[in-house]
């Protein structure tokens, strides 16, 4: 998961929305149609068997009112006396008699073929092999459907009849006559003399029937070429089929294939089958039908569904083609100039033709270079102005330790030339110069504060010629305490200047006391003040 999520963190931002557009749009629509086309399709099919199996079952029905004209004529032929009467003159009586029996049964039979259409033969086939036959389609004594069999009691009606107590339905049969094939069912059933039941069945009488009235009944209302119903029996055999060949043949497994081979249901790529068995004939009533013909519609409205699809995601994938070229475009733009600039080119504008917000990232880049490359003037000026007062501060360096050197000269001289007074002044001069000059900015303890002092006022009596006195008290627990260099040096200086002691200098008055002087008060309080002050903030100061 943790590499997939690092393969999609780099992919470039033209993928990334092709991806989501492809994640979050395309394949839901696509499932979302193919859900709906399934759904539909499946419903629609659905409803397409329901009315198919409710029409096969109404084919059933109408097959069977068919078939009850077939059974209510063998019940007319199973209780006509006379026709018992002659069935039992040709098993029981002489020749003659049974050629005459013959002839009446034969018109009898004749009389019967022409109340139901669709009826091509009436057999009368007795328990002793005599036969009466009246085929309605060659009108012949001689010649009827059954010519090819010697002895009928064993085609297939006269077995399936054989101990059965009801009528028989017989699947349809193929016939061969002079090269033209024919197709019939047969209704058959066993025939009793009514007076000696305990004598077992006289006879049987076998109607056949055209298959094409059981064809007209499935197919009646299928003219489309979409479907068509077809009949089995119950051991997979056709009973009835719209193209005459394929009946009496077996439809085999596959009931699809059969359909298909059989060239019904033309350009038929699947095939729906349905089936419905009827229980009173044991015949199952099928339907085909042309699942591409039946579903046209719908595939009619998914290929238009599918093209408006194709067309609109085609032409949100242009978009989207054409909206990552220009972040691509505006993007690599921005990075070259952004490299450009890292490479030290501060002159580099970036040009993004869009008020978007990669035109707003490249107006504002621009400006911060511009005001980047001005800081770096400023930084550079700044750099120039310190290069000179550096030096500035190294010929400042140089002029005092010179002005030392100088003053430490002339003190020699003086020592030399046994001037006391004056190599005391400059020593005074020179420590004061030191004190003064040399790291301005650090702290100094109140002790060497007040060294610093007692040189500057000697300094001052040399200068006013001894005008004023001073003296210095410092308590004991703040000696060790820090303050600012030369912070106390004013306030002296002050008390100097506005003291009087130049108008007492001028006045030649150096008998006043500095005790008496009006600023004597001032400069002890400044100093006692500068001291407590400096206790209470301690060596943080």
């Amino acid at each position: 998961m943790h590499s997939i999520i690092k393969k999609y963190n780099d992919l470039k931002i033209g993928k990334k929305l092709i991806l989501i557009f492809l994640l979050i749009s395309v394949i839901p629509i696509v499932l979302l149609q193919v859900y709906h086309f399934a759904s539909v399709r499946r419903n629609m099919t659905n409803q397409v068997n329901e009315i198919i199996y409710n029409d096969l079952i109404q084919i059933s029905e109408r097959t069977n009112l068919s078939l009850e004209n077939y059974t209510n004529l063998m019940y007319q032929i199973y209780v006509d006396d006379d026709l018992i009467d002659q069935i039992l003159i040709l098993i029981n009586g002489t020749e003659s008699r049974k050629a005459a029996s013959k002839s009446q049964i034969r018109e009898k039979l004749h009389q019967y073929t022409s109340v139901v259409e669709g009826v091509r033969a009436i057999s009368l086939v007795c328990k002793n092999g005599e036969t009466v036959t009246y085929d309605y389609s060659t009108d012949s004594v001689v010649w009827n459907i059954w010519n090819k069999f010697s002895d009928m009691r064993v085609v297939p009606p006269y077995q399936d009849a054989e101990g059965q107590p009801g009528m028989v339905i017989t699947p349809t049969m193929k016939f061969d006559e002079n090269g033209v094939k024919s197709y019939y069912f047969h209704v058959s059933k066993r025939m009793y003399d009514f007076d000696h039941l305990e004598k077992g069945s006289i006879g049987t009488i076998i109607l056949t029937v055209d298959e094409a009235v059981l064809n007209r009944i499935c197919n009646s209302s299928d003219g489309s070429g979409t479907g068509i119903n077809f009949i089995l029996a119950e051991d997979g055999k056709v009973v009835a089929y719209p193209g005459e060949e394929f009946v009496a043949m077996s439809t085999g497994d596959n009931l699809q294939d059969f359909v298909r081979e059989s060239g019904y249901l033309e350009d038929s790529h699947a095939i729906g089958i349905n089936t419905y068995v009827d229980e009173s004939t044991g015949w199952t009533f099928v339907n085909a039908y042309n699942e591409d013909e039946i579903l046209k519609d719908v595939r009619r409205t998914e290929i238009v569904t599918l093209a408006i699809s194709t067309a609109i995601i085609m032409l949100v994938v242009i978009i989207i083609a054409y909206t990552t070229r220009n972040f691509n475009k505006s993007v690599g733009t921005i990075v070259e100039g952004m490299q450009t600039v890292q490479s030290g080119d501060l002159d580099k504008k970036i040009t993004v033709n869009s008020s978007d917000e990669f035109g707003t990232i490249a107006e504002n880049f621009n400006r911060m270079t511009y005001r980047v490359k001005e800081l770096l003037e400023e930084i550079s000026s700044v750099k120039d102005r310190q290069r000179i007062a550096e030096l500035k501060a190294l010929e400042a360096q140089i002029n005092p330790h010179f002005l030392y050197n100088t003053l430490d000269s002339i003190n020699w001289m003086a020592i030399e030339k046994g001037e006391n007074d004056i190599s005391k002044a400059l020593s005074n001069l020179g420590l004061i110069l030191r004190h003064s000059v040399s790291k301005i900015d650090k702290m100094t303890t109140v002790r060497q504060e007040c060294d610093f002092l007692k040189r500057y006022l000697d300094l001052q009596e040399i200068r006013y010629e001894g005008a004023f006195k001073c003296e210095l008290k410092v308590q004991p627990e703040v000696e060790n305490l820090y303050i600012h260099k030369l912070l106390v040096q004013p306030f002296v200086e002050n008390a100097i200047s506005l003291g009087g002691i130049r108008k007492a200098f001028r006045d030649r008055q150096r008998s006043i006391k500095w005790k008496n002087c009006p600023t004597n008060s001032i400069l002890w309080k400044s100093i006692q003040a500068c001291c407590e002050w400096s206790s209470h903030r301690g060596k943080g100061i």
